[in-house]
């Protein structure tokens, strides 16, 4: 399904316009995943900020959760979920955070609601963002999955890291994955309209869905290879995504 991010994302998106079809949702407001488990013993809040350091890759809104070190958002060589899926697809984080929120192991889970902008890259979006999670002494792991905008199904993620004890910032760089869901034919056609609204050329909407499925694992994703309208000195990169988490209580 090729629609443009998701319903979380809509009012940040409203200078583009958000797909039709979406889901709906009652009210103006976007709905809350931002949720909190295993009561207040112990718990932790931490402040993460991330930071694009592409050049022609704006990151889609994504999921981000604390949990413990038995469970995983993805892995490296397994099989997509769902909503890593339409996360790598779509940029619409609303199924991975159906499926995370309550479940064993998960402490906090928290769907992001805006896109995050690349460097250089036009519309309204910083090329950074901050958030706060909670984490509790034995869900002390950290994981995240955001999308590459112009790619098929391409996303930036940190698979189950720990989180800083004391109250030192701590650094991680984040991996550029391919979902295996989707094949790179890298045709503004079967890409999100987004990236032709927020990424770094303008490209007119087509509203277009031309995904062509694959049954891949998840595996670091080879870039950009030019085989389709994406070339890649606009659209590739070397280093993807900073991650600097701060314990903040």
């Amino acid at each position: 399904m090729k629609k443009m991010l998701s319903v979380v994302a809509c009012a940040a998106l409203a200078t583009f316009g958000c797909a039709e079809g979406l889901t709906d949702v009652e009210g103006d407001a976007a709905p809350d995943f931002h949720k909190v488990g295993g009561g207040k013993r112990g718990v932790r809040t931490y402040e993460i900020t991330i930071e694009n350091l592409t050049t022609g890759q704006p990151f889609s809104p994504g999921i981000a959760a604390t949990h413990t070190k038995k469970v995983h958002v993805f892995r490296r060589g397994r099989a997509a979920s769902e909503g890593i899926r339409l996360i790598a697809e779509n940029g619409d984080p609303t199924e991975a955070a159906a499926e995370l929120t309550g479940a064993p192991g998960f402490h906090d889970v928290l769907a992001t609601a805006a896109p995050v902008g690349c460097i250089g890259c036009s519309g309204p979006f910083p090329s950074s963002m901050t958030f706060q999670l909670e984490a509790a002494s034995k869900a002390n792991r950290l994981s995240l999955a955001v999308m590459l905008i112009c790619t098929n199904d391409g996303f930036v993620g940190l698979d189950r890291v720990k989180l800083p004890g004391g109250f030192k910032p701590k650094t991680f760089h984040a991996h550029a994955f391919d979902s295996g869901t989707e094949a790179n034919d890298e045709l503004f056609t079967s890409i999100v309209d987004a990236c032709g609204g927020i990424g770094p050329v303008a490209v007119p909407d087509d509203e277009l869905n031309d995904r062509t499925p694959t049954s891949d694992h998840i595996a670091h994703h080879r870039g950009i290879s030019g085989v389709g309208d994406l070339a890649p000195s606009v659209y590739g990169w070397t280093k993807v995504e900073k991650i600097t988490v701060q314990r903040v209580k």
